[in-house]
């Protein structure tokens, strides 16, 4: 039997906060190679009966952990994965069975998850969860984008060297996009513009797309004032995201306040 780690709990990579990102590497439990000996390489003998050099399958694990690293994972969510999700009311435990049936059966061009909801509920670290998965434990490339920061992004380009395209072709091309905060900022007409690009790109091109909003789907009960998705969106897109994706309520508590208060009680 397999002794765990107690640094990665056999998850073979570590991930540590890099400025506003994750950055990820190979667990020391990795090393050295025990099939390699860190040379990076190993020898099989082929149909023919000759020995020939092979990569190792540790080079799998560093390719995994450079694949994590370029996902854009938030420096804060350190600690999400799927088996560190709370499961303290039955809306929780619905959204990680979903997350974790989604991360398991994915395959290319499945249909996505829009998860919704007040702030606070765990729609990001589901999401955050969903990608570690599939990149560790499944080397599927995937990239998360908050969709402000993206329009912050874009707008420096106006006055810069660097072209919108190689901006947004990334996030078309990648198998995998987590689009955070959807329906967050300004909505001008430019950007409303960006992401009925993003969207259209990502649907006709048959990627499968994850995006978290706090504006409620649907005829779901709203504040006075409060805006639907919808609304935020605009008719067009939000036609495209119910073709594109599963959308799941998380309408529990804001589990952030409730954890704070926990703390404060313990203090």
């Amino acid at each position: 039997m397999t002794r765990e780690c107690g640094v990665c709990g056999n998850e073979r990579v570590v991930v540590t906060p890099a400025e506003d990102a994750l950055s990820a590497a190979p667990c020391v439990c990795q090393r050295p190679c025990s099939q390699c000996g860190d040379v990076g390489f190993t020898f099989a003998r082929d149909e023919q009966g000759y020995e020939r050099a092979v990569p190792c399958a540790c080079r799998e694990v560093e390719r995994r952990a450079r694949m994590l690293s370029e996902a854009n994972l938030p420096a804060r969510y350190a600690r999400a994965r799927l088996d560190t999700f709370e499961t303290r009311e039955p809306w929780q435990g619905a959204a990680l069975s979903l997350a974790y049936g989604f991360a398991r059966e994915f395959e290319a061009g499945a249909r996505g998850l829009l998860f919704y909801g007040r702030s606070g509920t765990g729609k990001t670290h589901l999401s955050v969860s969903i990608i570690r998965y599939l990149v560790v434990q499944r080397g599927i490339r995937a990239r998360f984008i908050e969709f402000k920061h993206l329009i912050s992004d874009l707008r420096e380009t106006f006055s810069g060297p660097t072209s919108s395209a190689s901006l947004t072709t990334p996030l078309v091309l990648v198998p995998l996009l987590v689009i955070d905060e959807l329906g967050k900022g300004a909505r001008r007409e430019w950007e409303q513009d960006v992401l009925d690009e993003l969207v259209s790109r990502r649907y006709n091109a048959k990627r499968t797309t994850l995006f978290t909003t706090n504006y409620q789907v649907g005829a779901g009960a709203r504040a006075p004032g409060e805006e639907s998705l919808e609304e935020r969106v605009g008719t067009r897109i939000y036609s495209r995201l119910a073709e594109m994706c599963r959308a799941h309520p998380m309408n529990g508590d804001d589990q952030r306040r409730a954890t704070d208060a926990r703390a404060l009680q313990r203090g």
